[in-house]
């Protein structure tokens, strides 16, 4: 399950109001454990003798976890009362209020479910399913619901701005 915090507002873009944003973020543990992943690689090939081809394969796992990581610690979508924030790897998307013509769950997006916010020329923003799908095993209808209820939240958030 994606975390959510409160507080948390992206850099340079002061919140105008005084409520809080809704903010949602990989949890913190599946960093630390693909970080442990690469300890772990990094330790066999400093410390053991491996094979070369037991080598080869520990640097590229420990590269693709270290990478996975700063993915994970990078990406997050944050709503407030201004606007919404996705941030990729990259880039941060801002869309204002005014510019988003409605928010929807949709399928198969990277072969899951998650929330895209449309603009009203047509162009989406989808925000990526890893930081909104349980990850915990649950059911799918359970799993729908609960991502019908974060956009039912982000509907409530934006249809309370002044």
């Amino acid at each position: 399950m994606a975390e959510r915090e409160v507080g948390k507002h992206e850099v340079g873009e002061p919140a105008l109001r005084t409520d809080q944003p809704m903010v949602w973020r990989v949890p913190p543990y599946q960093p630390a454990l693909l970080m442990l992943l690469v300890c772990g690689a990094a330790a066999l090939n400093i410390y053991g003798q491996p094979s070369e081809t037991v080598r080869a394969l520990t640097l590229v796992l420990g590269a693709l976890a270290l990478g996975l990581a700063v993915l994970g610690l990078r990406m997050h979508l944050a709503v407030d009362s201004d606007g919404v924030v996705v941030r990729y790897l990259r880039r941060p998307v801002w869309l204002p209020w005014p510019e988003v013509a409605r928010v929807e769950v949709v399928s198969d997006v990277r072969g899951s479910d998650t929330v895209r916010f449309v603009r009203h020329n047509g162009s989406y923003v989808d925000v990526p399913p890893s930081l909104l799908q349980p990850s915990t095993p649950m059911s799918k209808p359970k799993a729908a619901a609960r991502l019908n209820g974060i956009c039912n939240q982000i509907e409530a958030r934006r249809g309370g701005r002044a």
